[in-house]
């Protein structure tokens, strides 16, 4: 018996509709205490009478509404989606970074900008796959700066998910509902044409030393090794930010050398071998390191970072800089080509020579169903099982001792 409760009274004989008065009041009324069989925790509430006959009514209806509700997939304790929200952000300061080791701050500002606001005042235990068919048509319509993708609807997918989860944990809900976004046809992910690169590797030299008159000549230095390094890897954008010089090694094979990054990405741990060349564009940037700072830069430190040593957070500015100083339109085909559009260049490279799609999916870490689901036009019949095959460049000689070779 909780403190304050007096003589409490077993309405139906099995603890499922308790009443009891409180105690220290001049006038208490009965008050309820329902568990209903299938849902956590009871639903506490005043029956707002002193008469018994008239509490233990209303205590009886009650508890068939709300067995009702529990059988319907609902909740006792039910509550709106606004509330849970708030009760979910407060709690990320409390639990365990991401898988990453990161914060939750961008996860809870997806959920933030729309689907707080679309289920707002919407009962948490009410929203159903129903809801949410409706929620990503309406999502398709509404947004701030463009018409969300594919990929974006189901990264929102994913942000939603452990809020639902928290709600199960706190009782609100029994099951986690069904997230599924609309099915639509696979997109063709933007990215450059080899005639496209062509014309940006020819002309990013003269965009660097442009950087000499603005003042930006380092940030465009550093930029274009990254974007070179992620159009010879296929690495992921988050990846490549937190790539560390203590994460490269190289090893040497029959036509040369290549460098292997241990990376640690959405689909978790796994090694990543950089093109023929692509050693050169790593070597810039720790030559330029070493004469930044006089001496050889620490193995834990970053390699796309400032001259203080804080990691670069972004290169979208640099890249749309370069596309429109060679005269290249940041859009194609209705859709803006992004850093993203590196990883994608480098898959249709490979698939083009004939690269197997199970070592490119190993590679990229993602799975051959996604390389046909994207680039299923690419794909031929006669693909080969070697993932550098292309014509081999030419190795740079240096006196420099490099921590990764």
């Amino acid at each position: 018996m909780r403190r304050f409760e007096s003589d409490p009274i077993d309405v139906r004989g099995d603890g499922r509709v308790m009443l009891y008065k409180r105690d220290g009041l001049k006038k208490p009324k009965y008050q309820a205490r329902i568990r209903v069989p299938g849902s956590a925790g009871y639903k506490r509430i005043s029956t707002r009478t002193g008469d018994l006959l008239e509490a233990e009514r209303f205590a009886l209806n009650l508890y068939d509404e709300l067995a009702l509700h529990v059988k319907a997939g609902g909740s006792l304790n039910t509550k709106t989606f606004s509330q849970v929200f708030d009760e979910w952000e407060k709690a990320q300061h409390t639990i365990r970074p991401t898988k990453l080791g990161g914060k939750w701050d961008a996860t809870v500002e997806r959920v933030r900008s729309y689907a707080l606001k679309y289920f707002g005042s919407m009962k948490i235990d009410k929203i159903s796959s129903k809801e949410f068919s409706e929620y990503w048509l309406w999502r398709k319509t509404n947004f701030n700066r463009k018409s969300p993708s594919n990929g974006t609807l189901k990264r929102e997918k994913t942000c939603l998910v452990p809020l639902f989860k928290f709600a199960k944990s706190k009782g609100y809900i029994s099951d986690l509902p069904d997230f599924s976004t609309p099915a639509v046809k696979p997109e063709r992910r933007p990215t450059f044409t080899p005639k496209e690169w062509k014309r940006i590797t020819r002309m990013a030299r003269e965009w660097i030393k442009d950087g000499h008159t603005k003042g930006s000549w380092r940030d465009r230095f550093v930029a274009w090794q990254y974007f070179l390094i992620l159009a010879n890897s296929g690495l992921r954008v988050g990846e490549a930010r937190r790539l560390k010089w203590s994460d490269l090694r190289t090893v040497s094979t029959e036509d040369g050398t290549r460098i292997i990054a241990e990376v640690y990405g959405k689909t978790g741990h796994r090694e990543v071998v950089f093109q023929t060349g692509a050693n050169e564009y790593v070597k810039r940037l720790y030559d330029l390191r070493l004469s930044e700072l006089g001496e050889a830069p620490k193995l834990s430190e970053h390699l796309f970072v400032h001259p203080n040593g804080d990691v670069i957070k972004s290169m979208k500015r640099a890249l749309v800089s370069l596309l429109e100083f060679v005269g290249i339109p940041v859009e194609r085909h209705g859709k803006n080509r992004t850093i993203y559009s590196l990883r994608h260049f480098y898959a249709t490279q490979r698939l083009s020579n004939e690269v197997s799609p199970f070592i490119l999916a190993k590679q990229m870490g993602t799975s051959v169903e996604m390389l046909e689901k994207h680039y299923g036009h690419i794909v031929t019949s006669t693909l080969a099982a070697t993932l550098t095959k292309g014509p081999q460049r030419a190795t740079i000689s240096s006196e420099t001792k490099y921590p990764f070779e």
